[in-house]
């Protein structure tokens, strides 16, 4: 039986894409390409809040626009090891205007001669010390922002769980009908999924959910109220291949080693369910070594065309 054949998709190659389209977005002229071969570069390592990240940016260019006036006043080029020094001496020696490119510290400063320069298309971006192009992209690190009401998760199927609390039972033991079995950890916390919202009390009335967390004495009121970021939870995604309705008789086909038929485009139409929710369409395609789904369709309403993003 031969294996499914899936279009395959360079993990680099499509960062490189995504963060171009991230400087375009805040008005950054970008692209990709194969830096010039004229000239010498300087390669450098970068480390910030946003992760570690690698450049190249030509050497004599970052030279003349960090200092217009100096080519006049030579009268004989820098070297490219003179220029390395300088940039290393430099506290900001680049100006960047996006934010994943924020650094605190350049390292590792060198110079690349024209036969050394990558093979491959690299992404750039163009700032006011030159044209940077990026040889190493930082680590792509999910947006902490708040769970606003018209966010696309606020209409997705969740479970809350009010836990009134624990107790154990000893192995052996079997349980019937008309046990009594005693809370003796009572906790009265909400959870949902694995985040605990905090405790509730209820009565005759209904329940009393509060944003606070026990103290020792297991006593509420005195602890203060806890900053709980819904937007930090998880959701669980599943990517559904095919389904099918089906009777018993030919499932039992199938399990005994029948093929399962499928249509010529069935990789194209994986249906992507968030908590259970059908939420987008998309492609199976081979990302490295791992199976992943490319969205072709997003399944949007009203609430999420309206999320800012």
């Amino acid at each position: 039986m031969s294996a499914l054949k899936l279009r395959r998709i360079n993990a680099q190659a499509r960062a490189g894409a995504q963060a171009i389209r991230r400087w375009r977005s805040a008005n950054v002229v970008a692209g990709s390409g194969h830096p010039p071969g004229q000239s010498g570069y300087l390669c450098f390592r970068a480390s910030g809040e946003g992760g570690e990240w690698r450049g190249l940016i030509d050497a004599r260019d970052w030279l003349h626009q960090s200092l217009p006036g100096l080519r006049s006043l030579l009268t004989v080029e820098c070297s490219l090891m003179s220029i390395a020094e300088l940039f290393r001496a430099v506290p900001q020696p680049l100006l960047l205007e996006v934010d994943d490119l924020h650094y605190q510290q350049l390292s590792d400063v060198d110079v690349v001669l024209p036969g050394q320069l990558p093979p491959q298309e690299l992404p750039w971006l163009d700032t006011p010390r030159g044209r940077l192009w990026l040889t190493r992209l930082p680590s792509a690190r999910a947006a902490s922002a708040p769970l606003y009401t018209d966010s696309w998760l606020s209409d997705l199927p969740l479970c809350l769980e009010l836990m009134l609390g624990s107790s154990h039972l000893r192995h052996g033991i079997r349980l019937k009908a008309g046990d009594v079995l005693r809370i003796i950890q009572r906790s009265q916390r909400c959870y949902l999924g694995h985040l605990c919202l905090g405790v509730f009390t209820f009565t005759e009335q209904g329940i009393h959910m509060q944003l606070t967390e026990p103290d020792a004495q297991g006593s509420a009121e005195s602890a203060p109220e806890p900053d709980v970021d819904l937007g930090a939870m998880s959701v669980r995604l599943q990517f559904v291949l095919a389904t099918q309705e089906i009777d018993l008789a030919t499932l039992s086909q199938f399990i005994g080693g029948q093929l399962i038929p499928l249509a010529d485009d069935a990789t194209r139409h994986i249906e992507v369910r968030a908590n259970g929710k059908p939420v987008a369409r998309g492609e199976l395609v081979q990302l490295e070594e791992q199976l992943a789904v490319e969205l072709l369709e997003v399944y949007r309403n009203d609430s999420m065309d309206a999320m800012p993003r």
